[in-house]
């Protein structure tokens, strides 16, 4: 056995790792009408088979259909995505690997015209640099129900064997409320509440 410490098992909370070698969440744009069909499966298969100790998938998947991907995401919000995930968990655990997925909201970072045609939700009211949204601002209930939007797809990926998820916040809904400059926001969840709570 080789003394290299990359290559010494890990342990990470109820996870044990063959090594510490793991690929990041990222989108290779493989589902086929929001799914991870066979050929996303075999493509984090393959890097089981390669040696990876886990490989993370998605990059993200969205949670919400107010939250449309612009880069052919894995639609978590969707309860037919489960056997899907089955599939692609067995396939890397058969290699000896762990697999875990990320999730998100994109909040303004997507579009009205993508997806459902929803209105996209966030803190801010103003456009986002990338895909040139101006979003709606989320109103309580609409706090309420993308909360719930994530447990659910955090089950459904548990039900689908995923050793875990990793939640994606940089530009994404949840970081656009950390900061008053994209938190206009008013009452529990404003900018100006969230800034005087985080001031030691």
């Amino acid at each position: 056995m080789s003394k290299d410490p990359l290559l010494q098992p890990y342990q990470l909370k109820h996870l044990t790792l063959r090594n510490r070698i793991m690929t990041t969440s990222h989108e290779p744009a493989y589902p086929e009408e929001g799914m991870p069909k066979e050929r996303y499966a075999a493509y984090h298969a393959e890097r089981a088979k390669a040696g990876v100790a886990l490989t993370m998938t998605a990059g993200s998947a969205t949670v919400s259909r107010d939250s449309p991907p612009v880069f052919n995401n894995i639609l978590a919000y969707k309860d037919e995505v489960v056997p899907w995930i089955r599939n692609l968990t067995d396939q890397v655990h058969e290699h000896g690997a762990a697999v875990m997925i990320q999730l998100t909201h994109l909040g303004r970072r997507t579009g009205w015209n993508k997806g459902d045609w929803l209105p996209s939700v966030s803190s801010s009211r103003h456009r986002e640099p990338a895909h040139r949204s101006f979003a709606k601002l989320a109103e309580d209930w609409d706090i309420v129900r993308i909360l719930s939007d994530f447990a659910d797809a955090a089950d459904r990926m548990k039900e689908g064997g995923m050793d875990g998820i990793e939640l994606q916040v940089y530009g994404h809904l949840m970081d656009q409320f950390w900061s008053p400059l994209t938190n206009d926001l008013d009452g529990p969840y404003g900018g100006q509440t969230l800034d005087s709570r985080l001031k030691f």
